[in-house]
């Protein structure tokens, strides 16, 4: 049941509203009573998914809580014992910690582990890996997190029901945010019935999140899969072809992820949660240590925080901070998934990090520093930035690094291409005979040379890609337009007014027209 599937926009999420405005008014202590209505509900929400990945989530909820009780126990105040006592803790979290990743890496990881073993041994091994549980990497992060705030006295266990909730919420256990306790515990504790202001703008940042998930994510990626696909089949595309497969993958994982974040703040806010900014405009960086600032945020903020920084982070040496970020990253593409291909991603974004940051501390108090926070330097470090990211999203979506590649040896020339020859400049044609050869309805044309796959027939995959191009570096993000910012001029700012529910209402109509096509986050596969 997807955000975006009629099941969830007609049924489930008219039902949920109801039964919480209801609850709210009705209950007693309506907090306890609406945790226990949004509990009910993003267990059914997710057991849609299927009833043996909602047992796996309950049995690693209640494992998790266990081993919460007991890292909360007190110490001894001093001496032999209290230390003891510490050191057990220590192994505590450790033991947690192991029993939380230990199901992510079956479930993700053995069909990899296998297989790679396999080619290693020069053998073939009939294993069948077992099917991915929705969301186990986003939960079990979420899980880890409240651990170690446990550990270290930060959060303190409130039984079983709201460990229950705060894992399991709806809003975020497919695809994130990864939360936090300390962000979202007061939030469940003062749950009351929906404003209507927060009805409004959760219902907007629905609408938006909607229309670019359908409108733009579904409709520009299927260009992107005719391009990888053959790719990934052995069929070098055009040095053209490959360029703008990969940009059309690049948009559509913006829009996607983009619009999914947007729906889940939305539904978040529709019942009162504020949930964490998880995506800020990240083509719009300057540089690649911005963009993961600015790109999946809690994420970021994740590794940062549990594996950067106790590997340790910046405070042993430039080459042993190069080697921590090259290593957390190299973890990071291997949470995506299994496979090659994400190893080499992560690696790449490694790389690209500590030359961002060896070049940042370079020029720092330099007249360098300053020229690039200039206008034109600025979209100079954005363009270049923007084509290092597309460079990297080509073997994070490859089907194998033979796939990527084939994708790499063709955007710079090097893959084998054969072209229809082109008949000589016609020098009376003019401009009529330019245009002709412009027609890639024609053989012989020009763009039937560039194109010659005809992954991009007609007009509206290059409009498509305007589009995309126009919204990612021209427009407001969504949480601009919602909340003001710098990317937001006052006159476009979110507002209930006749304008801008009409426009909303266009939007919606136009993306639910379409969604008939259902298609899965991508996000989801990760």
């Amino acid at each position: 049941m997807l955000f975006s599937s009629y099941a969830f926009l007609f049924c489930f999420l008219p039902l949920a509203l109801l039964a919480w405005q209801v609850t709210a008014r009705m209950a007693e202590r309506p907090a306890r009573a609406l945790e226990r209505v949004l509990l009910l509900l993003s267990l059914a929400f997710y057991g849609f998914w299927g009833l043996e990945f909602l047992v796996l989530l309950l049995g690693m909820i209640v494992m998790n809580h266990a081993f919460g009780t007991a890292l909360a126990a007190p110490e001894t105040p001093s001496g032999g014992v209290g230390a003891a006592r510490r050191r057990s803790r220590g192994g505590l979290l450790a033991a947690a910690v192991a029993c939380n990743l230990a199901p992510l890496l079956w479930f993700k990881y053995s069909g990899f582990l296998v297989e790679s073993a396999a080619r290693l041994c020069g053998a073939h091994w009939a294993f069948t890996p077992p099917g991915l549980p929705l969301g186990i990497s986003f939960y079990t992060f979420i899980q880890i997190a409240w651990l170690a705030g446990v550990y270290r006295r930060e959060v303190v266990p409130e039984g079983l029901a709201r460990h229950a909730l705060f894992t399991s919420c709806f809003f975020w256990v497919i695809s994130g945010p990864i939360v936090r306790y300390g962000q979202m515990g007061r939030q469940l504790d003062a749950l009351a019935g929906s404003g209507a202001e927060d009805l409004a703008r959760g219902f907007a940042l629905l609408a938006l999140g909607l229309g670019k998930k359908v409108l733009l994510a579904d409709s520009i990626g299927a260009y992107a899969d005719a391009v990888f696909n053959a790719a990934g089949a052995g069929i070098a595309p055009s040095p053209l072809e490959a360029w703008l497969g990969s940009l059309a993958y690049t948009f559509q994982l913006y829009f996607d992820f983009s619009g999914y974040t947007d729906m889940a703040l939305g539904l978040g806010l529709m019942f009162g949660l504020r949930l964490p900014e998880n995506f800020a405009s990240p083509y719009k960086a300057t540089g690649v240590v911005e963009f993961w600032r600015r790109w999946h945020i809690t994420l970021g903020a994740w590794l940062r925080d549990f594996l950067y920084i106790p590997l340790g982070g910046n405070r042993r040496g430039r080459v042993r901070q190069y080697g921590n970020l090259f290593l957390t990253m190299l973890i990071g593409g291997a949470w995506h998934g299994a496979g090659w291909t994400f190893l080499l991603w992560g690696a790449l974004h490694g790389l690209m990090l500590s030359v961002n940051h060896f070049f940042r501390a370079r020029v720092r108090g330099t007249r360098l520093e300053r020229a690039l926070t200039r206008a034109p330097a600025r979209i100079l470090c954005i363009a270049l930035t923007f084509v290092c990211i597309d460079l990297c999203w080509v073997v994070f979506r490859a089907a194998s690094p033979d796939a990527a590649l084939t994708m790499y040896a063709a955007m710079f020339g090097a893959g084998p291409a054969v072209w229809p020859p082109l008949p000589a400049p016609d020098a009376g044609a003019g401009l009529a005979g330019f245009l002709a050869r412009l027609d890639p309805s024609a053989p012989d044309s020009l763009m039937a040379a560039l194109l010659p796959n005809r992954f991009f027939a007609g007009w509206l995959p290059f409009a498509l890609l305007a589009v995309c191009a126009v919204i990612v570096w021209c427009c407001p993000n969504s949480r601009e337009l919602l909340y003001g910012g710098e990317g937001a001029r006052t006159r476009l700012r979110w507002r209930p007014s006749a304008a801008w529910a009409t426009g909303l209402a266009v939007l919606t109509f136009v993306s639910l027209v379409l969604a008939s096509r259902e298609t899965v986050f991508l996000y989801f596969q990760f």
